[in-house]
Parts: structure tokens; sequence; C-alpha cells
């Protein structure tokens, strides 16, 4: 028996919710919402309404590496175990719809290459500030892997475009509820050229999978970082 069957009342007022913020959000376009929807879904860890928004995503015309990059997008966030647990849910869905898999290659670095490229995104988002803590590239520290590993094996990657990833990231980011990294991608997004009005759509296309608390705080965020 589904949520619909078990639960009509429920299932009724998430539904009507979910469509009345998508609705409203207006400069986010449809895949933009989908793949919202993803990274919110495998940030919360729930595989029932995964499963479905991997369908809906098919449905409306993301394709299967779109798909995948949004949730591996979610790794260097989120971690490992939520990502790979996503990761074989949506296999099993896109094996159901005669994808095979391994799909096409999308990475772009080399274990030569990924800090010099990953060096690249991150100052691309975060300017050129960003190479005075780069510290070389043996240093054990969080800014060395995040230049090797979230900006080096994950950024540079094709499938999605630098603008993309890096509002997936403020979406994982909003859920995970982190203030101080939602504060640093709101500035990385106004970087890339998102404005204020579109990312404030973008943290209500999260409010149904983070809830208030974690909306409210990032409305905040958004307020302190982008004053009017």
């Amino acid at each position: 028996m589904n949520l619909q069957q078990s639960d009509p009342e429920f299932f009724t007022i998430m539904e009507n919710f979910t469509k009345e913020v998508d609705s409203k959000t207006t400069l986010l376009d449809n895949k933009q919402k989908q793949l919202i929807k993803i990274v919110s879904l495998v940030t919360q860890q729930s595989k029932a309404l995964l499963a479905e928004q991997i369908k809906n995503a098919i449905s409306s015309g993301l394709t299967a590496i779109e798909i995948k990059e949004a949730i591996y997008q979610c790794a260097p966030y989120s971690g490992f175990p939520r990502t790979v647990d996503a990761i074989y849910l949506a296999n099993d869905i896109l094996e159901q719809n005669n994808i095979v898999l391994p799909l096409e290659k999308q990475s772009t670095v080399t274990q030569q290459t990924r800090f010099d490229k990953g060096l690249t995104a991150q100052t691309t988002i975060f300017g050129n500030a960003m190479k005075a803590v780069a510290n070389g590239e043996n240093t054990l520290n969080p800014a060395y892997y995040l230049i090797t590993n979230c900006f080096g094996d994950y950024y540079t990657r094709n499938g999605l475009d630098l603008q993309t990833r890096e509002m997936l990231t403020l979406c994982i980011l909003i859920n995970l509820g982190t203030e101080n990294q939602i504060k640093a991608h709101i500035s990385g997004n106004s970087n890339m050229g998102r404005s204020k009005a579109f990312l404030e759509e973008i943290i209500y296309q999260c409010l149904p999978y983070a809830g208030y608390p974690r909306t409210l705080n990032a409305l905040s965020c958004l307020k302190e970082v982008l004053p009017d």
C-alpha cells in the first residue's frame, strides 16, 4: 500500500504544498527544480521520495547523466554513505528504464591534475583570495582536501556546468542547515551571476524538504550576505 492509499490526507497536504512552492518559484526552470529536489532528497536520506523524484526527473526530460551528477555532487557535503545509498537507488531505476550502466565517463581530471583544476574551479567561484590558503599540493589540511576532492573531483566534472553545481551545493547546505557554509555559498552563487531574488527562490524550493527552521535560517543568511 502506497502513501496515497494509506495516508491520503497527509499525501494531499504534501502534494499540494510542493506544487504550490513550485508554482511560486518562477525564476527557476523545470530542470533546476528537478535537480534541487534530487539533491534535497539525497541529503535528507529519503529513499521513497527520492525514487519517485528520479522517475519524475526522467519523465521531465532530464538525462541519466544529469541525475547521476546531481547525486554525485552531494558526496562532499552529505558524505559518502548517503550518496552511495542514493546511487544504488538511482541505478535500479535507470536500469528499469533500460539505461545501460555505467554511464559515459564525466571526469576531466587525473590524480596529477585534480589540485590545479580544482583550484581553478574554486577561484572561479570565490576569487583569487582562495589561492592564499592553498598551501601547496601535499599539505594535510582542510584547504587541500577542499581543492583536490570537493572542487577537483566534483566541480570539474562534465554533465552539469559550474554554475549549476554551485547552485546545487547551496541547496545541499540549506538541507543540512550549516549556516557558515550557506553564507559562503550564497556569496559563491552571487559571484556566479545569481541574483538575490533567484537565491531566495532556491531557498524556498528547498522548504518542503528542509523544513521551516532550516529554511528561515537560510533566508536570514541571505539577508546578511546580500542586504537590501
